[in-house]
């Protein structure tokens, strides 16, 4: 198999029609054995023959002329078989089209529930038709690897809560049990988006025509949502980061300083990570102006570095890491790891309360302060000029949230903002 960006790829396979003795019993089954890339598996048909020698010819793999099982011609057989053929074909040619590698387990899995359609060996056509939409919305709708993984295992959840589920088994009493399973691991916000994303491959596979049981989308389940504090640090705080002394090239140093250059410029850790030094330029008044194009939005961002951001930057400038970075990537993962030691260093005292909801239970989550996370710096940039009375339009302009609603969750709780209401009102009244 040769890959050519300009012309479809051919994957070269083989189809072998032969008899196989069924177990326990005197006669034999057609099976198709399907050989690709050194790999082979065997469909199984529902075809039985009762004399290899006398009603199979080996050499055309297929029925002997003339021949009769259970009041049909033989003609009428081979049809069949042909058809199992071009199954096969047309799944390969799918692939080809698709651009994608032929998985001989999901090929089984397709031929199996087209031809068996037997309680025991069908594979069902909701977890099949899943796997497709996973791979085709996933690149119609650009979808990362964390978003792929979430619909994956919204996929093994169904299918561990009902392996047998159907579209027709949709009805508001099976979601209503779905949503007590969900609830047995999560809040209500994430089983929300759960049957939100559930919602979503439904409608898709509506829209291909395949039956779905109606009442299903008259589900529409009323939770409490979670009331979540802002976390984000005061400038104090961030002085104390700022201010540690820690050994020069040091894992948590160069954690300290994507940290602080997070909390004045907003950036989001993949921005981060991607971010290149050709990104930041000097301007002719001197100033270090930065030019990215975001991740996540896809928005061209592009305004003046602060001023310990531009420490930052110049501290790095001269580092030589793979892809010309600017600064050493480190894993998500390890990255939220030492900025939770930083803030035990800089001794973060206090604690974020998050209010959650598990169906209708209230439940108070504690956060310490000193469990920081990448998300706080972005937070930490827009809670800091919002209550330097930046208007939030322009706060928009740097942190490239669509709406006034995305920045809401931002905002809210911010006990420093409310005060400046509460001492206007004092001013009014005086």
């Amino acid at each position: 198999m040769i890959e050519d960006r300009n012309e479809l790829i051919f994957y070269k396979r083989n189809i072998n029609f032969s008899l196989v003795k069924a177990s326990r019993c005197s006669h034999y089954v057609i099976r198709a054995r399907v050989t690709y890339n050194g790999q082979r598996i065997d469909l199984k048909t529902k075809i039985r023959i009762d004399s290899p020698t006398k009603q199979w010819d080996k050499k055309k793999q297929r029925v002997k002329q003339g021949c009769m099982f259970n009041g049909q011609a033989y003609s009428d057989i081979n049809a069949i078989i042909n058809s199992y053929e071009s199954f096969i074909h047309e799944y390969f040619t799918k692939c080809t089209n698709e651009r994608r590698e032929p998985i001989l387990t999901e090929l089984r899995d397709r031929f199996n529930y087209k031809f068996k359609q037997t309680q025991n060996q069908k594979c069902s056509e909701f977890f099949l038709l899943f796997d497709e939409f996973i791979r085709e919305q996933s690149g119609v709708k650009g979808w990362g690897e964390a978003m792929i993984e979430t619909f994956k295992r919204l996929k093994d959840r169904l299918r561990k809560f009902r392996p047998t589920l159907t579209f027709m088994d949709l009805t508001i009493k099976t979601m209503e049990e779905f949503k007590l399973d969900l609830a047995e691991s999560m809040y209500n916000d994430s089983i929300l988006k759960r049957l939100s994303y559930l919602k979503t491959f439904v409608k898709w596979a509506k829209q291909k025509k395949y039956t779905v049981n109606e009442e299903f989308f008259l589900y529409q389940p009323k939770l409490p949502k979670a009331q979540k504090a802002v976390r984000y640090l005061e400038i104090e705080e961030l002085d104390k980061i700022y201010n540690l002394e820690l050994e020069s090239g040091s894992a948590l140093d160069q954690t300290r300083d994507m940290f602080i250059f997070q909390c004045y410029t907003a950036l989001r850790y993949c921005d981060i990570k991607q971010l290149k030094k050709h990104q930041v330029y000097q301007a002719n008044d001197g100033s270090y102006i930065i030019n990215l194009l975001t991740e996540k939005d896809n928005d061209n961002i592009q305004f003046k570095l602060a001023d310990r951001a531009r420490e930052i930057f110049l501290k790095y400038s001269q580092n030589i890491y793979d892809h010309n970075a600017m600064f050493p990537v480190l894993s998500n993962q390890k990255y939220n790891e030492h900025l939770k030691e930083l803030g035990k260093l800089a001794g973060l005292k206090g604690e974020w309360i998050d209010y959650e909801f598990r169906l209708q239970e209230k439940i108070e989550v504690r956060i310490p302060k000193e469990d920081l996370a990448s998300h706080t710096a972005r937070r930490t940039f827009v809670v800091t000029a919002y209550n330097e009375g930046v208007p939030l339009d322009l706060i928009m302009l740097i942190t490239s949230h669509s709406d006034v609603k995305a920045m809401k969750p931002y905002l809210k709780g911010n006990l420093k903002g409310s005060n400046r209401v509460i001492e206007a009102l004092n001013k009014a009244s005086h």
